[in-house]
């Protein structure tokens, strides 16, 4: 846009050069013939012409000039707009506001769990590198936390049954391991409540984004 608007007042200003260059040519001579002018007097109107046609020289490279510094503008801005919109993808999807997908695992659990143990377990996958996390069909975002219901263990609302599962995005060997360790979480959990685990290392996972509204209510950010 900037640049057209450029080019448009190129074209305008060379349209008032050439209009300026033939009204200077008649108010020099306004009453004579070229024909009839000494050799001096033709010496002294073509310098003077020679100056004007070099400021407008000048003023013509200067408008070609800011042409080219709006175009690069243009490139530019539309680059630094790519990148942000990459950042912002990658935040939404990194803070639960997008679906992704990924390699990871695949925990089903069943036993009597209560919202300690489920958090445990969500810590263990998030300190072992998992990079998106869900419940079930419930995306877990740092807001995320099990809580006893009135009934049932639940997750951003939504109630955990005895059984479910938790599916984690990251590197399979290095969640794989970090659960399945020697007094890890999962034989922790197995000698201190009813709990059976089943650990499957999935080559293509998919997470649903989080319906849970993440507008904050007290922060606000720092200009």
């Amino acid at each position: 846009m900037a640049a057209r608007v450029a080019q448009a007042s190129l074209f305008a200003v060379a349209l008032i050069i050439g209009i300026l260059l033939v009204g200077q040519l008649r108010s020099q001579a306004p009453a004579i013939e070229l024909s009839n002018l000494s050799a001096q007097e033709l010496s002294t109107l073509i310098e003077n012409l020679a100056a004007s046609n070099v400021g407008l020289g000048d003023s013509l490279a200067d408008l070609r000039e800011q042409i080219r510094e709006y175009e690069r503008r243009e490139v530019d801005g539309q680059s630094t707009l790519a990148i942000g919109e990459e950042d912002l993808e990658r935040i939404g999807a990194l803070g639960g506001l997008r679906a992704m997908e990924g390699q990871g695992v695949l925990v089903r659990a069943e036993g009597s769990f209560d919202p300690k143990a489920v958090n445990d377990l969500i810590y263990e996958l998030r300190n072992a590198g998992a990079e998106a996390i869900a419940v079930d069909d419930v995306r877990i975002t740092a807001r995320s936390v099990a809580v006893l219901g009135t009934s049932a263990i639940e997750i951003d609302g939504v109630p955990i049954d005895r059984s479910f599962e938790i599916t984690a995005i990251g590197s399979r060997d290095g969640l794989a391991s970090a659960l399945g360790r020697p007094g890890g979480i999962l034989r922790q959990l197995q000698q201190s409540i009813d709990a059976r685990f089943e650990v499957v290392e999935r080559q293509n996972l998919t997470l649903p984004a989080t319906e849970r509204d993440l507008t904050p209510h007290a922060a606000r950010t720092v200009e």
